[in-house]
């Protein structure tokens, strides 16, 4: 093979790869409103710690809350599709439990502070707007790693 048919095959694929490396980068805008609550596997760090934005007039709930290892693109506004990256969600017990159940994974979670987890779960959202975060995911299983 000459250099002029290597040239000429590498210039005929390079916009092929270019657009395969774009579909790797591509990030999927999650949709999580009140009729969409998509099943999620995410992973992050326990906190029971959560500041607001300064400025905010928002509020906080108790927590926890997962410190995401790759920020989740989600639409929670529930009308034009506006997606936000979000680094922090908070927890939530999730399954037919009784409230005393939910009190004790919640605070079996609040131990594991500072660990890593993976959750598989169920988006959701806060209907109020001065929550924040206002992404949650509702625990099916949990997974300290």
């Amino acid at each position: 093979m000459t250099f002029r048919t290597v040239a000429l095959l590498l210039s005929s694929f390079l916009p092929l790869l270019f657009l395969f490396s774009m579909a790797a980068n591509a990030q999927t805008c999650v949709k999580v409103d009140d009729d969409n609550s998509p099943a999620a596997i995410v992973s992050g760090r326990i906190t029971t710690y959560h500041k607001l934005p300064k400025g905010s007039e928002g509020r906080t709930g108790d927590g926890p809350w997962l410190i995401l290892d790759q920020p989740l693109l989600a639409d929670h506004t529930g009308g034009a599709l506006s997606c936000q990256k979000w680094r922090k969600i908070a927890i939530l017990p999730g399954g037919e439990k009784t409230e005393k159940e939910r009190e004790a994974q919640i605070i079996q979670i609040r131990k594991w502070n500072n660990q890593h987890v993976t959750i598989d779960g169920k988006l959701g959202r806060f209907v109020s707007a001065l929550v924040f975060p206002s992404i949650y995911i509702e625990i099916t299983t949990i997974k300290k790693d």
